[in-house]
């Protein structure tokens, strides 16, 4: 084979190799930037490092980048419902209008901000027969997607162990009314659970795996 066959080959390596490096030079650069972005334009719902302290918003932090950049594609594409929060100027927002303020590249940084955070379970009161029953039925119906009740990153799934159950009983009620869709593996299984074995499983999830 002749050098320049040889080159011409390489060449598309060569450069995705300098592209990448530059896209980590610059990632690393803007790395304070985004972090205050996300503080400043998220933290105000979604709390400190993304740790709620409001029981209708969701915990973020430590949710991997995939599950952060599905979410945001579920209001993206209308499959949730965006509720209106009010802001401490009196003003209210919504997911959507949240989304819209950002290139997809901003919402990449900021999932894979969020993502390097520590996930945090709240503490809260919980149903401890309802949520033994929800760890059997879980392990039945949601382990083999929400590994270990919810609570591994790496399963690219939203983190319920220790999530709000204000959030939790909110998001199960758009499941029900049909405002929030969900896969038909999942609806499949949903739809085998009475109101009993719901509430049950989000005890499970409150109880941030003490099951």
């Amino acid at each position: 084979m002749s050098s320049s066959n040889t080159l011409h080959r390489l060449f598309p390596i060569f450069l995705s190799v300098v592209l990448a490096s530059l896209w980590l030079q610059a990632t690393h650069a803007d790395g304070t930037e985004i972090a205050e972005i996300a503080e400043r334009e998220c933290g105000t719902c979604h709390g400190d490092k993304g740790v709620s302290e409001t029981p209708s918003i969701p915990s973020i932090g430590g949710f991997s980048e995939s599950a952060i950049l599905d979410l945001l594609t579920t209001y993206e594409h209308n499959f949730r419902k965006a509720r209106s929060i009010q802001l401490d100027d009196g003003t209210e927002t919504d997911m959507v209008e949240v989304i819209e303020t950002f290139s997809q590249s901003e919402l990449e940084a900021i999932a894979l901000y969020y993502s390097q955070q520590t996930w945090t379970p709240i503490e809260q009161d919980y149903d401890r027969k309802l949520a033994a029953e929800g760890a059997r039925l879980h392990k039945v119906k949601c382990n083999k997607c929400h590994i270990n009740g919810g609570s591994v990153q790496e399963s690219d799934h939203a983190l319920m162990a220790g999530q709000w159950r204000e959030y939790l009983e909110g998001e199960f009620r758009n499941f029900d009314d049909g405002s929030r869709r969900m896969s038909s593996k999942m609806q499949q299984k949903y739809e085998t659970l009475n109101a009993e074995g719901k509430q049950a499983i989000i005890e499970f999830y409150i109880s941030a795996g003490e099951f």
